[in-house]
Order: structure tokens, then C-alpha cells, then sequence
């Protein structure tokens, strides 16, 4: 499977130039475009939010709609100057489609509809790591990990200047995982280095990491097999996180939510504990 499309969500307000650096360096690699979806609520969302709150009339609806117009116009503007600086051509008339370029789209709805139908259409789906205080990124991540059926690459405060060069691979044998693997094969293959690290849990001898690097194998991809020893009371998730910076990953890949969402959060868990506190780039499926 190639990974030709690369969806950069964003939205007013919403800083994507991080994100955008960091699905620049995978489409070098990957020959893969960066279509990049600017979601704005539309009126009648707007309001909908707002109901009961104040009184709503057509002057508040054009307000809203100016105000979508001119956050399209400073993301869009926002777009040209980093494909400027980064020599990344914009909107291209015509070309070769396996080849690094930049577009855009508008879409005016909430979120979780758009993304999930744009994320469909699309081989990776490039979010920010949530922020409490910016909505939309905790939104954006849901909506692709669990509603696109798309990896998700969720990017931390740091952007490795190649996120292929030492790949880490949290394995525990489980649907999430096998997918998140399946639907990645070329990214692994385009990988300097990978690792497979499996944990020592209860359920270790289930799903060997050296199991899974001999299916790699098969698809040309070298991979090293390391066993994670557990020192209770340390969580797997954090155990996990300070393996791939000891061994300087530049992209931790894992199946996310292999338990339930609602256990994670009154339990807490591995992917719950990734998301929370990963500062690199980490590849996700559910």
C-alpha cells in the first residue's frame, strides 16, 4: 500500500505549521502530496451552539460567515507562505501525482463529519497532540483514530528533522496493532532503522516481538526484536515513552485503545499515557 495523500486538518485559529513540517518530511520520503482541510462551523452551527444564549438574527448570521470567510483567507495566506519557504508547490496545475506538493480545501461544518469523510479519502490523517485549551485538537484526534479507519500520526512539541529514521514499534499482538502495521508497510519499509519493542505484561507470551519481525521480513523490512523488562510500579504506557527516547526514536508507532476508551480514562492506560505525554511524532490506529 503506498501512502500518497496526507490530510493536515486545521481550522480558525489553529496553528498548523508544525504539523505541516512534519508531513512535509514523510512526503519527501513517501513521494506523497499534503492536502490540507481548513473546517470552519457554519452558521447554523454557530448558532445552534449558541441558542438561548443570545438573540440570533440575519446581522449575526453574516458576521459569522464574514468572520469564516476571513480565517479561510489568513489559513489559506498562512499555506502559501510556509509552501513559499519551503519550496513546496502550491495548488499545481497539473503534474506527476506521485510528487511533493501543497492543496487546499474549505469546508464549512463541525469537525467529526468533515474529517471523517475527507480522512476516508486519504492514506494518513497528521493531527496535534490535544490541547484543553484548543478544542479543536482533542476533536481532530478522536475523529481519526476513531471514526476515519485511516493511521493517524498525532505530532508532539518535537518534529524530528527525519521522523524515518529510527521507527519504534510498541507490538502486543492485538487487532489495533496488527492494523496500525498492515496499514503502514510502506512507511516501515521507507524506515532507516526499526524496532520492535514488546512489554513484559501478563500476556507476554502471546505475541512475540521477534514473531513480528519475521513477518516484516517479508516485506524487506529489517527489524530488531527488544523485550521491554516491567518494574512495578511503573505503567507501560510511560515504561514505553522512555524506551523510545533512550533509544532516540524518531516515530513511535502503536495500536491505540485496546481496551476501551472509558476504562482508559477511569483506569488509565497505555495509549491514554502516549497521548498525554508523548513528545514525538506517534503513529496511531484503532
Amino acid at each position: 500500500m503506498y501512502l500518497r495523500c496526507l490530510l493536515v486538518p486545521t481550522g480558525p485559529g489553529i496553528d498548523a505549521a508544525r504539523r505541516l513540517d512534519a508531513a512535509l518530511r514523510l512526503s519527501r520520503r513517501l513521494r506523497a502530496h499534503i492536502g490540507v482541510a481548513f473546517v470552519a462551523p457554519g452558521p447554523e452551527h454557530v448558532m445552534a451552539a449558541m441558542a438561548g444564549l443570545a438573540p440570533m438574527d440575519w446581522t449575526s448570521v453574516a458576521a459569522i460567515e464574514q468572520g469564516a470567510r476571513e480565517a479561510a483567507a489568513e489559513g489559506k495566506a498562512a499555506l502559501r507562505a510556509w509552501c513559499g519557504r519551503e519550496r513546496v508547490p502550491f495548488m499545481p496545475p497539473d503534474g506527476p501525482l506521485d510528487a511533493t506538493f501543497a492543496t487546499w480545501t474549505e469546508h464549512a461544518g463541525e469537525i467529526e463529519p468533515v474529517l471523517t469523510l475527507a480522512g476516508r479519502v486519504n492514506d494518513l490523517v497528521v493531527v496535534d497532540r490535544p490541547d484543553p485549551a484548543v478544542p479543536f485538537t482533542g476533536r481532530a484526534l478522536d475523529t481519526a483514530l476513531f471514526s476515519v479507519g485511516r493511521p493517524t500520526l498525532m505530532v508532539g512539541e518535537d518534529v524530528p528533522h527525519d521522523l524515518l529514521a529510527h521507527v519504534m514499534v510498541a507490538w502486543n499482538g492485538s487487532l489495533e496493532a496488527t492494523r496500525l502495521v498492515g496499514q503502514s508497510i510502506a512507511l516501515l519499509r521507507e524506515a532507516a532503522r526499526v524496532t520492535v519493542v514488546h512489554a513484559r505484561t501478563e500476556r507476554f507470551e502471546e505475541a512475540r516481538a521477534a514473531d513480528l519481525c519475521g513477518y516484516l521480513r517479508w516485506h524487506g523490512i529489517v527489524a530488531e526484536a527488544v523485550t521491554l523488562g516491567m518494574e512495578e510500579p511503573l505503567p507501560v504506557g510511560t515504561a514505553i515513552l522512555a524506551e523510545a527516547e533512550r533509544r532516540g526514536a524518531s516515530m513511535l508507532a502503536l495500536g491505540a485503545y485496546t481496551h476501551s476508551r472509558v476504562r482508559e480514562f477511569l483506569l488509565g492506560g497505555v495509549t491514554r499515557t502516549v497521548i498525554e505525554n508523548a513528545r514525538l511524532p506517534v503513529l496511531m490506529a484503532h
